[in-house]
């Protein structure tokens, strides 16, 4: 779906899709210059990271093993209240392996602080964050991405797989989506 289809519905579209698979194809080169040799565990974040987990995978230039994670935070008045449960676990066995967790956007850096923690419990040889969009403003927990895509400000961002109640994910770009859009 292309911005045009939904335009009432956004704010402003912050990255083109050719923006965002330049990133992509410069991210999986990065990563496998660090992995040097080595086959990582890419650990998608469901839901808002299956597109860029699958292009990330695609453009990677050798082997990659993808599993799936699916978590949710709680907050209350966009407020992160700490408390994280796992809708869907991770079925890959990561002892001794170079896992990188794939996530769409960090936003308060509690999700990816929790999901850090309990993936370091599997006894991993190395993880690191890969994540397309993070937003340094609202960050509260320490969970600085190793690979970045992109800095973005404030917003509900939608698209490239992120969504708002489910709708949105299948938009090419990344937008934030209009507060009219959101019944605020």
């Amino acid at each position: 779906m292309d911005a045009k289809d939904v335009a009432g519905d956004l704010e402003s579209v912050i990255l083109e899709e050719e923006q965002i698979l330049a990133r992509v194809a410069a991210l999986a080169t990065e990563l496998h210059e660090t992995m040097a040799g080595r086959v990582p565990v890419l650990v998608g974040v469901l839901g808002g990271a299956a597109t860029f987990t699958v292009d990330l995978a695609r453009a990677y230039p050798d082997q990659v093993e993808i599993g799936w994670m699916a978590i949710k935070s709680y907050s209350t008045r966009n407020r992160a209240s700490g408390s994280v449960r796992v809708l869907k676990d991770l079925d890959l066995d990561i002892t001794g392996r170079d896992v990188i967790i794939v996530d769409g956007v960090i936003d308060t850096g509690l999700t990816m602080s929790w999901l850090i923690s309990n993936l370091a419990q599997r006894r991993p040889a190395s993880i690191s964050v890969c994540a397309l969009l993070r937003k340094p403003e609202t960050a509260r927990f320490a969970s600085t991405p190793t690979y970045i895509g992109f800095d973005v400000g404030d917003g509900l961002i939608v698209g490239y797989g992120m969504d708002f109640k489910g709708k949105y994910r299948n938009l090419r770009c990344a937008a934030v989506l209009g507060s009219w859009a959101q019944g605020v």
